[in-house]
């Protein structure tokens, strides 16, 4: 994503970088190799390039997003009879070995029958990647990316992401908070 911050030409181990589709578990060149893992200098078939921050190199998210859909947020936001609305998250982890995430909601609301609702305060949404990506239902046509103040954290370093994606509808979330 040219200008895009959090973008790479090559990565700290002088991998070129490239748009790749996000899927797959870690794989950098420490662990490659092998036919089945090439040395890409990415996560696997995440592709996430090894950045530094005067330490050594390690797998990174860079821009992350989803592409859009074909739906109206409007109908999707329609046809949830009892959920939250999440729209923005501020903070969270993922253990990378398990998939097991955790995000704490910014903004959030109450869905109830189709309609946006009372506000939810210290909203967590808590699960597992890969099982959550086959709990997408519906993705809007509304993809946008954040403003780029987006940091990656990990093992002491901070290094700048950029991430979007559309609205979209999840069955099943393990959610927690307190009605305003």
């Amino acid at each position: 994503m040219p200008e895009r911050r959090g973008s790479l030409t090559v990565d700290d181990e002088g991998t070129p970088s490239a748009r790749n589709v996000l899927i797959g578990m870690a794989n950098w060149s420490a662990t490659a190799g092998s036919p089945e893992r090439p040395a890409d200098g990415h996560e696997g078939h995440r592709q996430r390039p090894a950045r530094r921050l005067c330490a050594p190199a390690d797998a990174r998210m860079t821009n992350t997003f989803m592409t859009a859909g074909d739906m109206e947020p409007e109908e999707i936001i329609a046809s949830v009879k009892n959920g939250i609305y999440a729209v923005s998250f501020g903070g969270g982890q993922v253990d990378i070995t398990s998939g097991k995430f955790v995000f704490g909601c910014t903004e959030a609301y109450m869905i109830e029958n189709g309609k946006v609702t009372q506000p939810i305060k210290g909203a967590m949404l808590i699960g597992n990647g890969p099982d959550a990506m086959h709990r997408v239902s519906m993705v809007g046509n509304d993809m946008k990316l954040d403003t780029g103040i987006g940091m990656c954290g990990k093992a002491g370093q901070g290094v700048p992401v950029g991430v979007g994606q559309p609205h979209l509808r999840m069955n099943q979330m393990t959610v927690g908070g307190t009605r305003v």
